[in-house]
C-alpha cells in the first residue's frame, strides 16, 4: 500500500499550454532525467459500485484502468484529513485483462461496512473516465514531485463532465515544499485549488448534487470550523464553473466571509482583498463573469496560501 498525497488544481482549458510551458521551463533547468518531461499517456478508466453506491458509501473507490495495453486494477480508500489536499490509501494491481479480480482484495484493510464483501455480485460498471494525461518529473529544493496535466471527460449514463486539472503529487519531501512549489506554479498559471476528484465528478452526474464537506462536531474547535469553512470555498468554486452559475459567488463570499474569523491578520487582508476583485468581476458582462473569476491568478494564490497556513496548525 501507499499513501497517495496531491494537491489537486483545476483550471480553465485555455491555460493548458501556459502550464505545460511553464513546467518544460522548470525541467529545462536540469540536465538530469530526475527532473524531465515524461511521454504522454492516454487513459482510460472504468469505475465500479452498485446501483446504490454501496462503496462510495464506505469510502472506497475501484476501478480498472487500461494504459498502453496494460490493465491495472486500483482501489482506494479515504485516507487522514489534510486539509484542501488528497490524501488516500491506494493499492495497485496488474492484471492479464479488464476483468476485476476481486480476490485480490484480500490484503486491503476494507473499510468496515464492505469487510463482508456482500457487495461483489452486484457490481456494475458505473462510470468512465477517458483522458490524456501529461507527465513531469520536478524537483522544488528539497522536495520530488510529480506533476501531471489531465484533459479529457468523465461519461455515464447519466451525462458527462470535463476534466481539465493539474496534480501535484509528493513523492518525497515534505508538504511544504509541495505548496511552495504549486505557489510558484500559481504565479504563472491561473490555477484555483480542487477537493473534487475525478470519481467524485462521476458519481454526481448521478446524483446531481454538490457534495459538501461533514460539519465539525466540536463548534468550539477554530482550527476545525476554519478547515470546514475553507474546503466550503473550494467546493462551492468548482461547483459554480462545473455547473456555469455565477449565482455560487454569493456562497463563496459566504464561506470566505466566515473564514475570516479563524485567520491570522494577513491572510484576512489577502481574502478581503480577492472580496473586492470579485466585486469587479460581477460588473463585467453576465456572459463574461465566470471567465474573468477563472483567469483570476489572485484566487488560486490566497487559496494555496489559507491552505499551506491552515494544515501547519494541524502538524
Amino acid at each position: 500500500m501507499a499513501i497517495e498525497l496531491e494537491l489537486k488544481l483545476m483550471l480553465h482549458s485555455k491555460y493548458l499550454k501556459s502550464a505545460s510551458d511553464f513546467l518544460d521551463g522548470i525541467c529545462s533547468l536540469s540536465e538530469t532525467d530526475d527532473q524531465s518531461r515524461q511521454p504522454t499517456l492516454s487513459l482510460m478508466n472504468a469505475y465500479f459500485d452498485t446501483e446504490t453506491s454501496t462503496l462510495m458509501q464506505g469510502g472506497m473507490a475501484l476501478r480498472i484502468r487500461a494504459v498502453n495495453g496494460a490493465f491495472i486494477q486500483t482501489v482506494k480508500t479515504r485516507g487522514s484529513n489534510r486539509i484542501g489536499m488528497h490524501a488516500r490509501g491506494e493499492w495497485e494491481w496488474f492484471l492479464p485483462n479488464e476483468q476485476l479480480d476481486l480476490s485480490l482484495l484480500k490484503d486491503v484493510p476494507l473499510p468496515e461496512s464492505l469487510q463482508d464483501m456482500s457487495w461483489r455480485s452486484e457490481l456494475i460498471e458505473v462510470y468512465r473516465t477517458d483522458f490524456e494525461r501529461q507527465v513531469w518529473n520536478v524537483e522544488s529544493q528539497d522536495t520530488k514531485i510529480e506533476a501531471v496535466c489531465d484533459k479529457g471527460l468523465v461519461t455515464s449514463p447519466y451525462g458527462e463532465d470535463s476534466i481539465c486539472e493539474l496534480e501535484l503529487e509528493l513523492k518525497s519531501g515534505d508538504e511544504a515544499g509541495l505548496y511552495d512549489f504549486a505557489l510558484q506554479l500559481a504565479e504563472h498559471v491561473p490555477v484555483q485549488v480542487s477537493v473534487v476528484s475525478k470519481a467524485q465528478k462521476g458519481v454526481r452526474l448521478k446524483y446531481g448534487r454538490i457534495e459538501l464537506p461533514d460539519e465539525p462536531v466540536n463548534l468550539s474547535n477554530e482550527a476545525e470550523l476554519a478547515a470546514y469553512w475553507y474546503e466550503v470555498w473550494l467546493v462551492h468554486w468548482e461547483a459554480m464553473h462545473f455547473m456555469e452559475d455565477e449565482v455560487l459567488i454569493q456562497p463563496i463570499r459566504h464561506s470566505m466571509y466566515q473564514l475570516k474569523t479563524y485567520l491570522p491578520n494577513e491572510l484576512v487582508q489577502a481574502l478581503e482583498g480577492l472580496d473586492n476583485d470579485f466585486d469587479q468581476c460581477l460588473m463585467e458582462d453576465e456572459a463574461l463573469i465566470l471567465s474573468k473569476l477563472a483567469e483570476m491568478k489572485q484566487t488560486g494564490l490566497v487559496m494555496l496560501k489559507i491552505g499551506q497556513w491552515l494544515n501547519k496548525q494541524k502538524t
